[in-house]
C-alpha cells in the first residue's frame, strides 16, 4: 500500500518565488494581489475626502503618495493586500509574526453622540486585516530541512547588542557549521524515535531545533508589508530576516515603483 503523501512535503516552492537563503530551501513567494491597482487605490483613498478620483497613476499621485507615506498618513495604504508564502526557520518567522498588524473602522459612544475612528489592532486569526497561517507540526511530521549558516557571526563587544558582525575568516566556520549539522540530527532522530514510540506529534516536536524549516501564509495590507520592510531592510536588522526582506522587496517592486517609494525611502522612515 502506497504512503498517502506527507502535507508538509506536498508544499512546493511556487513559480516567480525569491530564494532567501543560499540553501534552496528558504523561499518566499508572492501568491495573490488584489485585482485592483494597489498604487491608484492608494491615491483614491485619499482623494476621496475632497470627493475626487483619478482613473489613472500620474507623476502628481506618485508625489501625493509618497507625500502620504513619508509624513506618516497611512491610512490609505490599508486597503489593499497581498499574500506571500514564505518557506524559512522557526526563529526567521518568530521574528516575522510581530507583524500581525492590520487595521479596521470602528464606531464609539461619547456623550450620547456616535464617533467613529481608525483603530489598529492585533489581529490574530480574525478576518479584519493581517494573518499568518503556518504548518502545524500537530497535524504534520517535521521534515528534517536546517538552515545551517555559512558564516558564523559574533555579537558586537559594543555599540547596538541587536547587530552581529562575522567572524574572521580564521575562525572555524566550517566546523561549526559541521556541529550544528550533528546537534541538528542528533535532535531530529530523538524526535522520530519519540513519535515511533507513540507520543503525540504536538509533544515530540518540543525538542526540535529553532533552525528547522516551516512554512507559512502571510496576508497583509499595503501599509503593514511596507511597514516590515522599512523596518526589516535596514542594516542591522538580523541577517536572516534582511534577505527575506528584500526578497519581498523584489516582488513588491512594481508596485513600490508605481507608488514611487524607493528603497532608500523605505529605509529613512521611522
Amino acid at each position: 500500500m502506497q504512503d498517502k503523501p506527507n502535507p508538509a512535503q506536498a508544499l512546493a516552492a511556487p513559480e516567480g518565488s525569491v530564494l532567501t537563503l543560499d540553501d534552496g530551501l528558504g523561499f518566499v513567494a508572492l501568491v495573490d494581489r488584489m485585482g485592483s491597482d494597489a498604487a491608484l487605490k492608494v491615491v483614491n483613498a485619499a482623494r476621496i475626502s475632497y470627493q475626487k478620483k483619478k482613473g489613472e497613476l500620474d507623476e502628481a499621485d506618485q508625489k501625493l503618495a509618497r507625500f502620504l507615506w513619508l509624513h506618516g498618513h497611512t491610512s490609505p495604504y490599508r486597503h489593499s493586500f497581498f499574500t506571500f508564502h514564505w518557506k524559512a526557520p522557526l526563529f526567521v518567522f518568530r521574528q516575522a509574526f510581530k507583524y500581525q498588524v492590520g487595521s479596521t473602522w470602528r464606531e464609539y459612544e461619547a456623550d450620547g453622540e456616535s464617533i467613529s475612528l481608525a483603530a489598529f489592532d492585533v489581529l490574530f486569526d480574525t478576518d479584519k486585516g493581517c494573518s499568518w497561517n503556518e504548518i502545524s507540526g500537530r497535524y504534520v511530521q517535521w521534515q528534517p530541512e536546517f538552515y545551517l549558516p555559512a558564516c558564523m557571526r559574533a555579537n558586537p563587544p559594543h555599540g547596538n547588542k541587536q547587530a552581529s558582525v562575522d567572524l574572521p575568516a580564521d575562525f572555524d566556520h566550517a566546523g561549526e557549521r559541521e556541529r550544528m549539522r550533528a546537534e541538528c540530527e542528533q535532535a531530529f532522530r530523538l524526535y522520530r524515535e519519540r513519535l515511533e514510540r507513540g507520543v503525540a506529534k504536538e509533544l515530540a516536536r518540543i525538542l526540535l531545533p529553532q533552525n528547522v524549516y516551516t512554512q507559512a501564509y502571510w496576508t497583509v495590507s499595503l501599509q503593514g508589508v511596507i511597514h516590515f520592510l522599512a523596518q526589516r531592510l535596514k542594516p542591522d536588522a538580523q541577517f536572516e530576516i534582511r534577505r527575506y526582506a528584500e526578497g519581498v522587496h523584489q516582488l513588491l517592486a512594481p508596485e513600490l515603483a508605481r507608488l514611487g517609494l524607493t528603497r532608500e525611502m523605505l529605509v529613512g522612515y521611522v
